[in-house]
């Protein structure tokens, strides 16, 4: 049996819905945007209109963010569905770079939403994200692509439902996202959606 099979039964056995949720939170995450069965006409506007990015354009929507950085492959959410402005990570990068801005410090960035399209190694992903941890906001959503993809992606996500200073993570299968919300103790939910 291949690794994502034998990660989707283990995740189907461990799974809840929303009367499995007792955070106000989370229960009105699922209940108001995972479980949005709604035909969007935006929907057309899609290339790719599987379940899984359907559901990260509601997340998008549900959240509102002002600014969404993509690290990895940047074309995931590369749509004009969004009234945020999107920003890919490289270019972020880049930018810095060729303004020859060697004293550039995160800590003066935010952004509302960082979505890791997890075509990275553990080590670049984990080093992405400690990189990024300066920018978070209470209100941060960030969404870590392709969780179960590979044993490594696996591991990756452990570690960082691990870390200190993330509160909140709900695990989706396809993704995992991350929630840094200080006046919430430390949950992790796996949902079926």
């Amino acid at each position: 049996m291949n690794h994502l099979l034998k990660s989707y039964i283990k995740f189907l056995w461990n799974s809840k819905n929303e009367h499995g949720v007792h955070s106000p939170f989370v229960f009105d995450l699922v209940t108001k945007c995972f479980y949005d069965n709604t035909k969007y006409p935006e929907y057309s506007l899609l290339k790719n209109t599987s379940k899984r990015v359907k559901l990260l354009v509601r997340i998008v929507w549900y959240f509102e963010p002002k600014t969404i950085l993509e690290t990895g492959n940047a074309n995931e959410l590369n749509t004009n569905m969004f009234s945020s402005e999107i920003i890919s990570f490289e270019d972020f990068i880049k930018n810095i770079n060729s303004n020859n801005d060697t004293s550039f410090d995160f800590r003066l960035s935010t952004f509302d939403f960082i979505y890791f399209n997890q075509n990275e190694s553990q080590k670049t992903t984990l080093a992405y994200f400690e990189l990024l941890l300066p920018t978070i906001t209470n209100d941060a959503v960030w969404i870590i692509n392709d969780i179960y993809k590979s044993t490594e992606n696996e591991n990756t996500w452990k570690i960082i439902k691990k870390h200190p200073k993330v509160k909140v993570t709900i695990d989706t299968f396809h993704f995992g996202m991350v929630f840094f919300r200080a006046e919430q103790e430390k949950e992790h939910f796996v949902i079926r959606v």
